[in-house]
């Protein structure tokens, strides 16, 4: 029986529209596709960018330039910081789940331990993990759609990704938003094991780069740091295209 037709009817169908629009959508995609669909969208096959990450805190801001290559099927990944002079030649190899860094100004090549993936990457807010893709979101999680969120006028699916009980991974929980038109990210949470939110992961600026479209601009922010953060820019980016071997080689890590 509706009461009094007239503002209360609209008070309803207001509340009625509210629930149905944070409701959990009918499954026509799986969370996993999502994912599977984001990633390969972000990442191709191969990636080889330029990237410019800046560091801001409350005391001073430095910028570094670097450029990165990746196999994601092969989970191999490379990057190389060209700029300033004084980090210049501080490089990162992955293979598989083993990382290390070499460090010009000690001609040392440090192997990164696991337990080390989480701390921060040069002093930002980026973690070592966040660099190199050590964990794969695709591969390490399991996937589940937990609602629909309206970001910045963009209606997304909003993800849980909680670790496999082997996976080898820094994260206890990430809740990952893809817009519902290309499945693109535009906003990553992280959780530690404690369910505590610790970063966030803001993705904007979308723009053309060589065959698709991507967020050219991440905002990574740990919580309560306000005046504190780390962007990275891609200011240019190739996708599917060939990348030698010899790129993933501890030789080419520790180059002279």
């Amino acid at each position: 029986m509706l009461i009094n037709i007239g503002k209360y009817t609209i008070m309803i169908a207001s509340l009625l529209f509210a629930v149905m629009s944070n409701a959990v959508p009918e499954e026509k995609i799986s969370a996993y596709e999502i994912i599977e669909k984001s990633d390969k969208a972000m990442r191709g096959d191969t990636q080889q960018a330029i990237m410019e990450i800046t560091v801001k805190t409350r005391r001073w801001t430095r910028t570094m330039k670097l450029k990165s290559f990746e196999i994601s099927s092969r989970r191999k990944s490379f990057a190389e910081i060209y700029a300033p002079q004084k980090d210049a030649g501080n490089r990162f190899l992955l293979i598989g789940k083993n990382m290390w860094q070499y460090v010009p100004k000690l001609q040392q090549t440090i192997k990164i331990s696991p337990s080390m993936m989480l701390q921060s990457w040069m002093g930002s807010d980026f973690s070592n993990d966040d660099i190199v893709k050590e964990s794969s979101i695709k591969i390490d999680y399991t996937h589940k759609i937990i609602g629909m969120e309206t970001i910045n006028n963009q209606k997304c699916y909003k993800i849980e990704l909680t670790p496999k009980p082997d996976a080898a991974v820094v994260w206890g929980k990430i809740i990952y938003y893809a817009r519902e038109s290309d499945y693109l990210p535009l906003l990553e949470e992280f959780y530690n094991e404690h369910g505590v939110k610790k970063k966030v992961l803001t993705l904007s600026q979308f723009k053309t780069m060589h065959d698709r479209v991507i967020p050219t601009l991440y905002k990574m922010q740990s919580v309560n740091k306000d005046d504190q953060f780390t962007i990275m820019k891609i200011k240019d980016a190739v996708y599917n295209k060939p990348i030698p071997d010899k790129i993933f080689t501890l030789q080419n890590l520790q180059r002279k």
